[in-house]
């Protein structure tokens, strides 16, 4: 398809989810983003969960945006709380807390303007940007695995320049980012917990290679993983029964994994290949554009 505002082509959603090879997509996205956290309890704290991880991003890419003659970019608070507004998913108090808990873990900066004195700037550190290029790869590779590797090598390569570029394209691509998470309510619930989106992958990739969709549960091994509590997991999937996504065996100690949980992680993982298509294409174009 394409994009008349970036003036590039990209593949869609539909058209990600009909490739015959999107199976093996889907493995390397699960692969990635397991990889990127692992049992690394402090990034699961810290990162894992749906307001945190955009603020994350959100704010490098305000970084990567940043224009001085026009205030409206200035990576401020202010300016991050205007673009997580349609995303819905924390009020201002609530990213105020976690740009502060940003700050005391050294993945943001906060910094006096050079230009007004008044105003302070977030930036990131090397910490925040080098775990953003790990991000970008866990979104890329899907893509190379259909594609080739061609269009997203310098990705694939954790290119800063065409990772700050990427960003800041990012910038005017808030609102559809958003709608990603808006239009997936089944996803929007693991989202919105603490490690529930790492928790529905380490089902989901656990199904994948039992080859059935219905594998063990041990509450205990995945709140362990997770980084969080046995409580903690059991609400979280007793929400996800109740909302027609899972069937849970307590007798077996079993789960199934229904189909339209999955339809819908796929959904999701599609939207989020389509939108980094786009992004990714639309840096590389400003990129040839500026050699």
């Amino acid at each position: 398809m394409y994009d008349s505002h970036f003036q590039v082509k990209y593949r869609t959603a539909a058209s990600i989810l009909a490739h015959p090879e999107y199976s093996k997509a889907r493995v390397a996205y699960l692969n990635g983003v397991l990889a990127l956290y692992g049992d690394d309890v402090f990034l699961n704290r810290l990162l894992l969960e749906g307001a945190r991880t955009v603020i994350f991003a959100v704010a490098i890419c305000l970084d990567a945006g940043f224009r001085e003659e026009d205030r409206d970019t200035w990576p401020t608070i202010s300016n991050l709380k205007k673009a997580l507004a349609p995303f819905g998913l924390a009020s201002p108090r609530r990213i105020e807390q976690v740009v502060s808990r940003l700050i005391q873990t050294g993945y943001l900066e906060s910094r006096v303007s050079p230009h007004d004195a008044r105003v302070r700037l977030l930036a990131p550190t090397p910490k925040m940007l080098a775990h953003d290029q790990e991000w970008l790869i866990s979104h890329y590779r899907p893509l190379a695995i259909l594609f080739g590797e061609g269009r997203y090598a310098r990705a694939l390569g954790r290119d800063p320049a065409f990772q700050r570029v990427q960003r800041g394209v990012a910038c005017d691509f808030f609102v559809q980012s958003a709608m990603v998470l808006l239009r997936n309510p089944d996803i929007m619930l693991f989202l919105a917990r603490d490690a529930g989106i790492l928790v529905l992958l380490r089902l989901v990739s656990a199904t994948l290679v039992a080859g059935s969709a219905t594998v063990s549960l041990s509450l205990a091994d995945l709140a362990r993983s997770c980084s969080i509590s046995r409580t903690h997991v059991r609400q979280l999937l007793n929400d996800a029964q109740t909302q027609g996504l899972v069937q849970i065996s307590q007798a077996a100690r079993q789960i199934t994994i229904l189909p339209r949980a999955l339809q819908s992680l796929d959904q999701f993982i599609a939207d989020g290949m389509s939108n980094h298509d786009l992004t990714g294409a639309a840096a590389m174009r400003v990129l040839e554009a500026a050699a």
